[in-house]
C-alpha cells in the first residue's frame, strides 16, 4: 500500500520543511541497500544487509520515506500477536527536524490494524525523538540502565521506555 502524504510548511516546529510533498510507502527486499546505506550513516551500530533481509523474512515491517525518488528514512518494527515493537527510525541528516519520522510514525500507527500496544525504546539523551513520540500519544514507561554500548569514553547510555496504548 502506499501513501501520499503533503507537509505544509507554516508557523509549526517543522517549519524549515523545504519540499511540499514525500511519500511513505512499505518497503521490501529490493529496498534494503538504501536502508543498509542510510542505516551505517545514522547509528554506530549499523545492521548488515544481511541482518535486514533477515529481518524482512522473519515478518519485521519496514515503511519508507521518499523525498523525489531517494530514499529520506524509514521504519523497522516487528508486530508479535496484538503488539508492535518499534525496532528502528532513521532519518537522512540533510532531512532530520522536518516531520518525517512523525509521519513514517504516525503511518505505522494509522495501519496498525487489531494493534493494543506499540512499542520502544530510545536514547535517554535524544530530545527530539522524546519529544515526537510525546505528541504522538506515547507515555515513558521504563528505563534500561547502561542499555547502549559504551562510546570511546567508555559512556554507556540509559535507554528509555515508551509505550502507546491503542
Amino acid at each position: 500500500m502506499s501513501v501520499q502524504l503533503k507537509a505544509v510548511a507554516g508557523k509549526s516546529r517543522w517549519s524549515k520543511l523545504k519540499r511540499a510533498d514525500y511519500h511513505i510507502r512499505l518497503g521490501g527486499k529490493d529496498d534494503l541497500h538504501a536502508v543498509y546505506r542510510l542505516n551505517q550513516q545514522v547509528f554506530d551500530s549499523s545492521w548488515s544487509v544481511a541482518a535486514l533481509l533477515s529481518a524482512l523474512e522473519s515478518g519485521y515491517d519496514l515503511v519508507l520515506c521518499e523525498i523525489e525518488g531517494a530514499l529520506a528514512g524509514y521504519l523497522l518494527s516487528l508486530q508479535i500477536l496484538d503488539e508492535v515493537q518499534v525496532m528502528q527510525v532513521a532519518v537522512s541528516e540533510s532531512y532530520r527536524r522536518q516531520g518525517l519520522a512523525a509521519a513514517m510514525s504516525a503511518y505505522l500507527l494509522k495501519h496498525a490494524n487489531g494493534v493494543a500496544l506499540v512499542s520502544l525504546e530510545l536514547r535517554s539523551s535524544n530530545r527530539a525523538a522524546h519529544a515526537l513520540y510525546l505528541n504522538l500519544g506515547f507515555e515513558e514507561v521504563g528505563l534500561r540502565k547502561n542499555y547502549y554500548a559504551a562510546d570511546a569514553s567508555g559512556f554507556r547510555e540509559d535507554a528509555l521506555l515508551m509505550n502507546k496504548n491503542l
